[in-house]
Protein backbone atom coordinates (compact mmCIF):
# COMPACT_ATOMS: atom_id res chain seq x y z
CA UNK A 1 0.00 0.00 0.00
CA UNK A 2 2.92 2.59 0.74
CA UNK A 3 4.81 1.65 -2.39
CA UNK A 4 1.03 2.49 -4.46
CA UNK A 5 0.55 5.66 -2.36
CA UNK A 6 4.23 6.91 -3.08
CA UNK A 7 3.53 6.03 -7.22
CA UNK A 8 0.57 8.69 -6.84
CA UNK A 9 2.94 11.06 -5.83
CA UNK A 10 5.06 10.74 -8.02
CA UNK A 11 2.30 10.60 -10.89
CA UNK A 12 1.60 13.84 -9.42
CA UNK A 13 4.86 15.21 -10.39
CA UNK A 14 5.27 13.44 -13.79
CA UNK A 15 1.50 15.79 -14.64
CA UNK A 16 3.01 19.11 -12.98
CA UNK A 17 6.16 19.00 -14.52
CA UNK A 18 4.70 18.09 -18.07
CA UNK A 19 2.07 20.89 -17.44
CA UNK A 20 4.91 23.69 -17.18
CA UNK A 21 6.59 22.08 -20.19
CA UNK A 22 3.84 21.91 -22.41
CA UNK A 23 1.38 24.84 -21.27
CA UNK A 24 4.02 26.76 -18.92
CA UNK A 25 4.11 27.32 -15.61
CA UNK A 26 1.15 29.84 -15.09
CA UNK A 27 -1.42 26.62 -15.94
CA UNK A 28 0.01 24.82 -13.31
CA UNK A 29 -3.15 24.14 -10.74
CA UNK A 30 -4.29 21.66 -8.85
CA UNK A 31 -7.37 20.90 -10.73
CA UNK A 32 -5.37 20.70 -13.97
CA UNK A 33 -2.76 18.39 -12.00
CA UNK A 34 -5.37 16.17 -10.96
CA UNK A 35 -7.15 16.17 -14.54
CA UNK A 36 -3.97 14.94 -15.83
CA UNK A 37 -3.38 12.52 -13.49
CA UNK A 38 -7.19 11.10 -13.57
CA UNK A 39 -7.70 11.90 -9.59
CA UNK A 40 -9.72 13.99 -7.77
CA UNK A 41 -8.47 17.25 -6.46
CA UNK A 42 -8.68 16.67 -2.93
CA UNK A 43 -6.13 13.11 -3.74
CA UNK A 44 -3.80 15.88 -5.26
CA UNK A 45 -4.26 18.07 -2.19
CA UNK A 46 -3.35 15.14 0.09
CA UNK A 47 0.13 15.04 -1.17
CA UNK A 48 0.57 18.35 -1.79
CA UNK A 49 -1.29 20.65 0.49
CA UNK A 50 -0.60 23.60 -0.80
CA UNK A 51 1.57 25.01 -4.29
CA UNK A 52 4.45 25.83 -2.53
CA UNK A 53 4.55 22.38 -1.24
CA UNK A 54 3.91 20.99 -4.88
CA UNK A 55 6.56 23.52 -6.33
CA UNK A 56 9.43 22.64 -3.75
CA UNK A 57 9.13 18.52 -4.29
CA UNK A 58 9.04 20.02 -8.59
CA UNK A 59 11.92 21.83 -8.43
CA UNK A 60 14.36 20.66 -5.15
CA UNK A 61 16.13 17.41 -7.05
CA UNK A 62 17.00 19.93 -9.83
CA UNK A 63 18.64 22.85 -7.33
CA UNK A 64 20.43 19.30 -5.79
CA UNK A 65 21.58 18.42 -9.41
CA UNK A 66 22.50 22.40 -9.63
CA UNK A 67 24.49 22.57 -6.74
CA UNK A 68 26.64 19.75 -7.34
CA UNK A 69 27.34 21.17 -10.57
CA UNK A 70 28.91 23.92 -9.04
CA UNK A 71 30.19 22.60 -5.95
CA UNK A 72 31.96 19.67 -8.35
CA UNK A 73 33.81 22.71 -10.60
CA UNK A 74 35.54 23.98 -7.82
CA UNK A 75 38.39 21.87 -7.20
CA UNK A 76 40.98 22.22 -4.53
CA UNK A 77 43.88 23.36 -6.82
CA UNK A 78 42.20 26.29 -8.72
CA UNK A 79 42.90 30.06 -8.21
CA UNK A 80 40.21 32.02 -7.50
CA UNK A 81 39.54 33.54 -11.04
CA UNK A 82 39.88 29.52 -12.13
CA UNK A 83 37.53 28.65 -9.80
CA UNK A 84 35.13 31.56 -10.88
CA UNK A 85 35.57 30.63 -14.29
CA UNK A 86 34.86 26.92 -13.49
CA UNK A 87 32.07 27.55 -11.57
CA UNK A 88 30.59 29.88 -14.00
CA UNK A 89 31.22 27.09 -16.97
CA UNK A 90 29.80 24.38 -15.08
CA UNK A 91 26.26 25.82 -14.22
CA UNK A 92 25.94 27.08 -17.55
CA UNK A 93 26.71 23.76 -19.39
CA UNK A 94 23.51 22.69 -17.28
CA UNK A 95 21.29 25.35 -17.55
CA UNK A 96 21.74 25.41 -21.14
CA UNK A 97 21.38 21.59 -22.13
CA UNK A 98 18.28 21.52 -20.40
CA UNK A 99 16.43 24.92 -20.59
CA UNK A 100 12.76 23.38 -19.82
CA UNK A 101 14.69 22.52 -16.30
CA UNK A 102 15.56 25.41 -16.39
CA UNK A 103 12.33 27.22 -16.90
CA UNK A 104 10.87 24.81 -14.00
CA UNK A 105 13.61 25.28 -11.80
CA UNK A 106 13.44 29.36 -11.89
CA UNK A 107 10.59 30.34 -13.87
CA UNK A 108 7.62 28.29 -12.13
CA UNK A 109 8.47 29.42 -8.43
CA UNK A 110 7.71 32.99 -9.41
CA UNK A 111 4.56 31.94 -10.28
CA UNK A 112 3.55 32.16 -6.33
CA UNK A 113 4.80 35.40 -5.48
CA UNK A 114 3.55 37.47 -2.96
CA UNK A 115 4.04 40.87 -1.00
CA UNK A 116 6.09 40.25 2.60
CA UNK A 117 6.21 42.38 5.77
CA UNK A 118 8.04 45.00 4.75
CA UNK A 119 6.67 45.55 1.30
CA UNK A 120 9.50 42.88 -1.29
CA UNK A 121 8.21 40.43 -2.93
CA UNK A 122 8.93 36.66 -1.90
CA UNK A 123 8.66 33.38 -4.01
CA UNK A 124 6.56 30.17 -3.59
CA UNK A 125 9.79 29.21 -1.76
CA UNK A 126 10.40 32.13 0.10
CA UNK A 127 14.04 31.07 0.86
CA UNK A 128 17.44 30.29 -0.97
CA UNK A 129 17.55 26.34 -0.94
CA UNK A 130 19.72 24.78 1.19
CA UNK A 131 21.45 22.78 -1.33
CA UNK A 132 22.01 26.53 -3.30
CA UNK A 133 22.91 28.13 0.32
CA UNK A 134 25.84 25.02 0.19
CA UNK A 135 27.09 25.73 -3.16
CA UNK A 136 27.42 29.62 -2.53
CA UNK A 137 29.37 28.52 0.97
CA UNK A 138 32.32 26.10 -0.96
CA UNK A 139 33.08 28.96 -3.53
CA UNK A 140 32.67 31.69 -0.94
CA UNK A 141 35.53 29.37 1.10
CA UNK A 142 37.58 28.77 -1.91
CA UNK A 143 37.42 33.08 -3.04
CA UNK A 144 38.99 33.90 0.89
CA UNK A 145 41.13 30.82 0.98
CA UNK A 146 42.82 32.63 -2.37
CA UNK A 147 42.84 36.21 -0.90
CA UNK A 148 40.34 37.33 -3.49
CA UNK A 149 38.03 38.77 -0.70
CA UNK A 150 38.68 38.78 3.09
CA UNK A 151 35.73 38.55 4.60
CA UNK A 152 33.38 35.19 4.23
CA UNK A 153 30.44 37.36 3.99
CA UNK A 154 32.06 39.53 0.92
CA UNK A 155 32.79 36.34 -0.84
CA UNK A 156 29.82 34.76 -0.77
CA UNK A 157 27.62 37.63 -1.90
CA UNK A 158 29.87 37.77 -4.59
CA UNK A 159 29.24 33.77 -5.72
CA UNK A 160 25.10 34.62 -5.01
CA UNK A 161 25.83 37.87 -7.84
CA UNK A 162 27.80 35.22 -9.72
CA UNK A 163 25.20 32.67 -10.06
CA UNK A 164 22.30 35.91 -10.04
CA UNK A 165 24.09 37.16 -13.28
CA UNK A 166 24.33 34.08 -14.73
CA UNK A 167 20.68 32.76 -14.32
CA UNK A 168 19.77 36.06 -16.11
CA UNK A 169 21.73 35.33 -19.06
CA UNK A 170 20.01 32.27 -19.11
CA UNK A 171 16.62 33.19 -18.67
CA UNK A 172 17.44 35.34 -21.81
CA UNK A 173 18.09 32.20 -23.61
CA UNK A 174 15.07 30.71 -22.68
CA UNK A 175 12.49 33.50 -23.88
CA UNK A 176 15.03 33.20 -27.30
CA UNK A 177 14.48 29.74 -27.31
CA UNK A 178 10.56 29.72 -26.30
CA UNK A 179 9.95 32.46 -28.79
CA UNK A 180 11.98 30.82 -31.63
CA UNK A 181 14.21 34.32 -31.45
CA UNK A 182 17.44 33.29 -31.72
CA UNK A 183 20.09 35.51 -30.11
CA UNK A 184 22.35 37.21 -32.38
CA UNK A 185 25.58 36.22 -30.48
CA UNK A 186 25.48 32.22 -29.78
CA UNK A 187 25.20 30.85 -26.71
CA UNK A 188 28.75 30.17 -25.77
CA UNK A 189 30.00 33.39 -27.02
CA UNK A 190 27.89 35.00 -23.97
CA UNK A 191 28.44 33.13 -21.74
CA UNK A 192 32.50 33.12 -22.48
CA UNK A 193 32.09 37.27 -22.35
CA UNK A 194 30.19 36.77 -18.77
CA UNK A 195 32.85 34.75 -17.62
CA UNK A 196 35.37 37.58 -18.77
CA UNK A 197 33.51 40.03 -16.90
CA UNK A 198 33.53 38.06 -13.61
CA UNK A 199 37.34 36.42 -13.87
CA UNK A 200 39.63 37.94 -16.56
CA UNK A 201 42.06 36.42 -17.83
CA UNK A 202 45.61 37.75 -16.77
CA UNK A 203 47.49 39.70 -19.63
Amino acid sequence: MASKRGETAERILAAARDIVKSDGPDQLTFDAVAARVGVSKQAVLYWFPNKARLIEALVRPALEAESAAGKGAISKNLSASEAIRAFIGALAVFHTSDLDRFRLMYVTPQIGQRPGRNGTMLTTLGRIHPATTEMYDILAAKLVDKGRYERLIDARRASAAMHTALLGLVLRMSMAHALNAPLRLREDALVDALVDVMAPRAA
